[in-house]
């Protein structure tokens, strides 16, 4: 959701945006990667280190910054000299101050976690200069409409083959059996990279 679209996501729906997705190691980075990129975005990723500027290299990110060496910013800045256009947003708290640092006027910063939990200090003057729009998205609650645009566009996306999984796609599955359940919530609690998985059949 951005303020000047799309409304829905297709190739070619995002063609001259930017797009940075913050954490993209991580499963919903990851897939706001291969998104971003199918419907034609130029795609940066910020990440934490070079394992997992590795899986986002492999699901697609043009351009992967690490956010703890160097100058972020200007890194950013030296791909979307304009700003980005669309940011999502997996740690809002930590990050809101690159954020606007890299957000075009009237740009959209998409948060749907604050991991670490820091608490949002919201800069009204910057973020009322650039006009920025913050949206804040839980799926239960974002409507009917957008529920089901949504589920179409990814269904169309996994037919169209942008959506793969695995290590040598940037998404590294764990796999559980069913009675080792347990252990697979302690991998999630202990930040397991990649995506989680239970066996439920035998």
């Amino acid at each position: 959701v951005a303020e000047d679209g799309p409304r829905r996501l297709r190739p070619g729906a995002l063609d001259g945006k930017v797009v940075l997705a913050a954490g993209g190691a991580g499963a919903v980075g990851h897939a706001v990667i291969q998104l971003a990129r199918w419907s034609g975005a130029t795609v940066i990723s910020t990440v934490s280190g070079p394992e997992k500027a590795r899986l986002a290299t492999a699901a697609g990110a043009h351009h992967v910054i690490n956010y703890r060496e160097g100058d972020p910013v200007g890194e950013i800045r030296e791909v979307a000299p304009d700003g980005v256009d669309i940011i999502a947003e997996v740690a809002l708290g930590a990050n809101l101050a690159l954020d606007l640092a890299v957000l075009r006027p009237r740009g959209t910063i998409a948060t749907y976690a604050n991991d670490g939990g820091r608490p949002v200090e919201l800069d009204v003057l910057r973020t009322m200069v650039l006009n920025t729009r913050l949206q804040f998205l839980v799926l239960y609650t974002a409507g009917s409409k957008a529920r089901a645009a949504a589920a179409e566009d990814v269904a169309a996306a996994v037919r169209d083959g942008a959506l793969p999984v695995g290590e040598e796609h940037g998404l590294p599955l764990v796999r559980f059996p069913l009675d080792r359940t347990a252990d697979a919530h302690r991998a999630v609690e202990s930040g397991a990279v990649g995506k989680v998985l239970v066996d439920v059949t035998g």
